[in-house]
């Protein structure tokens, strides 16, 4: 029981360097993760701010979860739809301090960012999921297709390729690329690379596992 406060100061962390990681992605313009590139691309077509429309994915990859036959307790969809809020509402904090603060043009100054954002970001999921009993709803996704398919790899091969689709087809529309480039091919090719390095250097108790299950 004592370890439970330390644990919720590392998971508020780990959220908070995830949206920090997040926005420095975005902010580079080289390419984001794949989900903030679908939020990115929803946000082109849409009055909403990039972290509304990843509220707004998240809340679709909710549903999906669930017609998936991953069950949730109605205490941790609360906690998870919470967490979402938080996060999206985080990247958008975040994002109005890059621009009030320095937003780089230099291709250097973008490729540090990107750098920044990839390590920020794979300290963030090493501490989630090592303190974290609730996660995004995007991760139940991840969850759901990688036992689908009995294979993780290819579950999230599936699960990525949801945002991509999303990110292409506006894109295709809008004829300009938003949110896609080489940092989308480095998250998607290095995050687990640099998430194996830090998990040999960050070590946190385990939180209690999550009241979910695949019917």
């Amino acid at each position: 029981m004592k370890s439970l406060p330390v644990n919720l100061l590392w998971f508020v962390c780990s959220i908070t360097l995830n949206a920090l990681g997040n926005s420095f992605l975005i902010i580079a313009n080289l390419g984001s993760s794949p989900w903030a590139a679908a939020g990115q691309n929803l946000a082109v077509i849409s009055p909403f701010s990039i972290g509304v429309c990843i509220i707004l994915l998240n809340f679709c990859s909710l549903i999906l979860s669930y017609l998936m036959k991953v069950k949730f307790t109605v205490a941790l969809i609360i906690k998870s739809i919470a967490l979402t809020f938080s996060f999206g509402i985080f990247i958008d904090v975040f994002m109005y301090l890059h621009h009030l603060v320095y937003v780089p043009e230099n291709m250097w100054a973008r490729c540090l960012y990107l750098l920044i954002g990839l390590n920020l970001m794979a300290v963030a999921i090493s501490i989630y999921f090592q303190s974290s009993s609730v996660y995004l709803s995007s991760d139940y996704l991840l969850k759901a297709f990688g036992k689908l398919m009995n294979n993780y790899t290819l579950g999230t091969i599936l699960c990525t390729l949801i945002p991509l689709s999303i990110s292409v087809l506006i894109a295709f529309f809008q004829h300009e690329a938003t949110g896609l480039g080489i940092g989308t091919m480095l998250y998607m090719f290095g995050i687990g690379f640099l998430i194996d390095q830090y998990n040999r250097w960050i070590v946190i108790d385990k939180a209690p596992q999550q009241n979910t299950y695949l019917a």
